[in-house]
């Protein structure tokens, strides 16, 4: 149970970072994606059904925050996160490099799936060039935070909790510093 508490807070503090606080300190098109950190996270260390349920909600909760289309990253964060479980099942998941290597695929699975389900449900206007031209540069600036994201995670792990290990991370101390 406390570890589902930990996911929503993460999530609420990563949606709150990306709807209230970068957009006044970055340029529009200059906004990681924190939760899809977090969403690739889950899908490597949760199982289905938890994984699914935690990553439907927080994409709705960022929907509520700021969404136009209700649901509509629910929708994609569960799409992502059963992509990537289904990934997970046939690949170390205790490697942070598989981490990084998602967030960067899962950027495009994301865009990919907003993209189509904008398309089928909204009347959004011309998407092809709007989501296709910004997913490489997201999908770097996504890859960027994630790497920041795990060396913070490692700093703050050997000085709290050395002994400790987080689920799917058990190599970070050796990979992103000693």
């Amino acid at each position: 149970m406390t570890r589902i508490f930990a996911y929503y807070s993460l999530g609420f503090v990563f949606i709150l970072l990306q709807t209230a606080l970068f957009p006044r300190f970055l340029p529009f098109f200059l906004k990681p994606d924190l939760l899809l950190v977090l969403i690739i996270y889950l899908g490597l260390n949760e199982n289905y059904v938890r994984g699914g349920v935690l990553a439907y909600l927080l994409g709705c909760l960022l929907d509520v925050f700021a969404g136009n289309y209700l649901g509509l990253y629910g929708v994609a964060c569960l799409a992502t996160v059963f992509v990537v479980r289904g990934v997970a099942d046939r690949l170390n998941t205790e490697s942070s490099l598989l981490l990084l290597v998602l967030v960067f695929c899962g950027t495009f699975l994301q865009g990919i799936v907003l993209f189509f389900a904008l398309g089928l449900f909204a009347d959004a206007g011309p998407l092809l060039a709007l989501f296709f031209g910004q997913l490489l540069p997201q999908a770097l600036l996504n890859l960027a935070a994630a790497l920041l994201l795990l060396q913070v995670v490692s700093a703050l792990q050997r000085r709290f909790a050395p002994r400790s290990e987080l689920p799917g991370l058990r190599h970070l101390n050796n990979r992103y510093g000693s």
